[in-house]
């Protein structure tokens, strides 16, 4: 089932988030203070994949000029990708942006993330050399 999260899911999230391919160029994981923010602040949005009251994949995202939302991040405990948890969330999520007037998304992401992006209507945009990826949400 996908809910909001609230700030007491913080550690949850971290946790999550906590993978190898999630890491800045440094090296370093995602800081405390930045994904808390997507908890807190009203432009944001934060969200969750729970079964059973556990919290299994998250989604951050944060509202951009013209009608756009950044898609920050999307994971899944390591030990449940594939079984289309991520799926599901960014399926809800979409209907929940839509319904926020957001009518396009943009995102950064790995080389192996693209046939899962590519599977949800999400498009490799020819001007960047990485991996953007955007998909108009309006019918």
């Amino acid at each position: 089932m996908t809910k909001k999260l609230n700030i007491s899911d913080l550690d949850k999230v971290l946790e999550i988030l906590k993978q190898d391919n999630l890491r800045y160029c440094d090296g370093n994981y995602p800081e405390r203070n930045w994904v808390g923010h997507f908890i807190t602040e009203e432009r944001c949005f934060a969200y969750g994949f729970f079964e059973d009251s556990v919290l299994q994949s998250v989604l951050l995202a944060e509202i951009l000029s013209y009608k756009g939302c950044m898609l920050w991040y999307l994971a899944t405990k390591p030990e449940l990708q594939g079984q289309g948890l991520g799926s599901e969330l960014l399926i809800d999520f979409q209907r929940i942006a839509k319904d926020s007037q957001v009518e396009w998304f943009f995102l950064n992401a790995t080389k192996e993330s693209l046939p899962f992006y590519a599977k949800h209507g999400f498009e490799t945009s020819e001007f960047s050399k990485v991996y953007e990826h955007y998909k108009e949400i309006i019918p």
